[in-house]
C-alpha cells in the first residue's frame, strides 16, 4: 500500500476530529447550523485561495461539463458537519466518530463491491465485524 496514501488518510481522520470538536463547540454559543454554515464558509474562502495560489481557478471553467450528479458532494459535506455538531454534544466525540467510522466502513464496502465491482475478501469481511464489534464493546456503557 502506498505509505503517503496512508498518511494522508490518517491526517484527514485527524483534521476530522478537530474540526467536529470545534463545529460542535461553535455550535453550542450559536446553533449546528450556523456553525455548519460557518465552517463551509471558511473553508471556500481557504479553498479558494489555495486554487488562486496554485492557479487552478480558470480550471474551474470545466465544471459545467461534468456529470451534475458529481457537483452535489458539499450537500452530504454540509449534512456530515451539522449532523456531527447535533451529535457530538449528545454522545462525546470518541463515541460520535466511532458510530461515524461505522458508517463509513459499512457503505463503503458496500459501494466497493455494488458500483465498483470489487472483489470484498473474507479478510475484509472478517476486518469489518471485528471493527464493527469492537464499535459495540466501545459504546457500551
Amino acid at each position: 500500500m502506498n505509505l503517503f496514501a496512508m498518511l494522508l488518510a490518517i491526517l484527514a481522520g485527524i483534521f476530522t476530529t478537530i474540526e467536529a470538536s470545534i463545529n460542535s463547540q461553535l455550535g453550542k454559543y450559536l446553533t449546528p447550523s450556523i456553525a455548519t454554515l460557518h465552517s463551509l464558509i471558511v473553508g471556500l474562502t481557504f479553498m479558494f485561495f489555495i486554487n488562486l495560489f496554485l492557479g487552478n481557478l480558470p480550471r474551474y471553467a470545466k465544471v459545467t461539463s461534468v456529470n451534475p450528479i458529481w457537483l452535489i458532494g458539499g450537500f452530504f459535506g454540509a449534512f456530515i458537519i451539522y449532523l456531527s455538531s447535533k451529535s457530538i454534544p449528545r454522545l462525546g466525540i470518541s463515541s460520535t466518530l466511532i458510530l461515524i467510522l461505522a458508517g463509513q466502513l459499512v457503505s463503503g464496502l458496500l459501494i466497493d463491491a455494488l458500483v465498483n465491482n470489487a472483489e470484498i475478501s473474507f479478510k475484509k469481511m472478517m476486518g469489518m465485524i471485528m471493527f464493527l464489534a469492537g464499535a459495540v464493546i466501545f459504546l457500551q456503557e
